[in-house]
């Protein structure tokens, strides 16, 4: 089985070696991808090295960044997870599981990493920077905080310095030019998130970027 594991690691270092980027790659680990599910306590029943505590459940990450990092230098490799995602019953962010990832984030100070890219969780900004202030007592290395920020959100945990970067996904859909928005102070338009991933142009990649006759008109 470790055999079949170690497959899989070097499938993810020969995606890493094709990748079409001269910064470097971004290792999916949030939300309900493989390795989250390796980590999960409630998911991961295995008795053998990968699984048990949460230091051999971790195991499978560190040997895939091992691994990709013989590719790529580890400062530029970036990881994406998401301790605070909950969904069902496998995946719900107890005390449990969040200890688990401050275990984790203290052994990836280690790793010398590009950066951890963290999912937050929807509240207040008081709430926010309770939650990346916990992560950020636990990793050292530089931090992007994502989900659910606007501009305003994302400026107030920069300047409360528990962040190194605010991520945008979901709004770039709809405003291709979210960056120019920001700096100019433009509105930003909504999104249709039934057409989003759905396969088509429509509703996905077909949204304007801003103008000011049209945002008159509208």
């Amino acid at each position: 089985m470790r055999c079949r594991i170690a497959l899989v690691g070097r499938a993810w270092a020969r995606s890493a070696g094709t990748a079409d980027t001269s910064n470097g790659v971004e290792l999916h680990a949030q939300a309900s991808h493989l390795i989250p599910q390796f980590l999960n306590p409630r998911l991961n029943q295995r008795t053998d090295a990968y699984g048990g505590s949460g230091e051999k459940r971790a195991r499978f990450l560190l040997d895939v960044l091992d691994t990709v990092s013989d590719v790529w230098g580890s400062d530029r490799i970036g990881v994406k997870m998401s301790p605070g995602w909950t969904s069902g019953t496998a995946f719900t962010a107890d005390e449990e599981t969040l200890a688990d990832y401050d275990q984790l984030f203290k052994k990836l100070n280690d790793s010398n990493l590009a950066y951890l890219h963290l999912l937050g969780t929807p509240g207040t900004i008081e709430e926010r920077i309770a939650l990346f202030s916990r992560y950020r007592a636990h990793y050292q290395g530089n931090i992007i905080a994502n989900l659910g920020f606007t501009q305003a959100l994302g400026n107030e945990i920069l300047d409360h310095g528990v962040v190194d970067a605010v991520s945008f996904g979901a709004p770039f859909i709809a405003n291709p030019d979210l960056v120019e928005r920001f700096a100019q102070g433009h509105p930003l338009a909504d999104g249709d998130r039934d057409t989003h991933y759905a396969g088509h142009t429509e509703g996905y990649t077909d949204y304007p970027a801003f103008t000011a006759d049209r945002d008159r008109n509208e």
